[in-house]
């Protein structure tokens, strides 16, 4: 694989050529030009991404701010999950429903096919495995 120096014009290339299909489709686009992981802050949609050789990205908050419960409810977190998976919700209610659920933050492992869900401190937390395509 080549390595790519991470761009705000590559990641959106990346969000517009898997546009329209489930998320592992952008999970495979961004593994093909380097990222390792990415970080997700729930209040802003604020994105941390890192390339296997340790470049970070940061691309800043592009939605309108709200604050997250503090109060981590497990049910309601994989219930918005699961609506937007099915496509029932768009991307901004999938993040105002999982912060009123009390996650702050996700951070998706592209080595390990992993999302991780925080609450608002390192007890709170909900994994899920991201689907091979």
């Amino acid at each position: 694989m080549e390595l790519i120096e991470l761009t705000d014009e590559l990641i959106q290339s990346a969000e517009q050529r898997a546009e329209g299909q489930p998320f592992p489709y952008f999970i495979k686009n961004l593994k093909a030009i380097g990222v390792d992981n990415y970080e997700v802050k729930v209040t802003n949609h604020k994105r941390t991404y890192t390339s296997v050789t340790g470049d970070k990205l940061i691309i800043s908050g592009d939605m309108p701010e709200f604050e997250c419960a503090e109060t981590f409810e497990l049910e309601a977190v994989k219930a918005a999950i699961k609506r937007n998976q099915e496509g029932v919700t768009d991307y901004p209610t999938f993040l105002r429903e999982i912060g009123a659920a009390g996650i702050h933050t996700y951070v998706a492992d592209l080595a390990g096919m992993m999302v991780i869900y925080q609450g608002p401190n390192s007890e709170y937390e909900y994994e899920e495995t991201i689907p091979e395509i």
